[in-house]
């Protein structure tokens, strides 16, 4: 009778055992499985999300798969921030699996706009901006290294333009602006008029002498601007 016990016990074990492991196995699906670092920080990035367009905005950010196939990002697990126009900025961390893309992905859901996806290969330990701008009519983003170029007396700035035919006019120095690239720092001496778009001047009076920024413009001037 015991032997009998013994062994029903056993087979119940056994039973309880292979259960388990099938849960294990489904929650382990490529589908659900975001990176496979095993709990390392070796591959997370920072991110700082700007919103420099007039819209609430919803940020996804989906990994692809660990056989390389993309996700499709726009899901709520993969959502990583809503971002208003008042908010302007985020600052996020983001893990990605080594020598894999990810998918960026911004919507307007509030508005009836079609939201814009695109795909990056990022690299870790990097401090990127992830910029949400409007190209015309239509909702853009663009992905690129976020750093400081700080230097005493100055207002540092590096311009992003969202429209065609913008030329940057600093104490006398012209630079060419190309729509949906940064451009590199150059030094402002002064916060009002100092610098001008396409002969508009830029009041860049609440920022700090010594500090650098990103300045997003358009046609009619200065759009957003971010600490960097």
């Amino acid at each position: 009778m015991n032997k009998v016990i013994s062994i029903s016990l056993m087979l119940m074990l056994m039973l309880m055992l292979m259960l388990m492991l099938m849960l294990m196995l489904s929650a382990c699906s490529s589908d659900d499985v975001e990176t496979a670092n095993f709990g390392s920080d070796y591959y997370k990035s920072d991110y700082q999300l700007v919103n420099a367009t007039n819209l609430e905005l919803d940020f996804y950010m989906a990994n692809s798969e660990l056989d390389g196939d993309e996700r499709d990002p726009f899901k709520d697990k993969y959502k990583v921030a809503h971002i208003t126009k008042e908010e302007g900025t985020k600052q996020i961390r983001h893990e990605h699996n080594a020598e894999r893309k990810v998918n960026f992905y911004v919507h307007a859901p509030y508005a009836n706009k079609a939201g814009y996806r695109e795909t990056h290969k990022v690299k870790r330990d990097r401090h990127y901006q992830w910029l949400a701008w409007m190209s015309g009519e239509a909702l853009s983003h663009s992905l690129f290294e976020k750093y400081e170029s700080n230097r005493e007396g100055y207002i540092r700035v590096r311009l992003f333009a969202t429209d065609t035919a913008l030329q940057a006019n600093n104490s006398g120095q012209t630079l060419a602006l190309t729509i949906g690239k940064v451009s590199e720092f150059i030094s402002v001496d002064q916060c009002n008029g100092g610098l001008q778009v396409n002969g508009m001047p830029i009041n860049l009076c609440d920022t700090s002498f010594g500090r650098s920024y990103l300045l997003v413009v358009g046609d009619e001037g200065r759009i957003s601007l971010a600490l960097q």
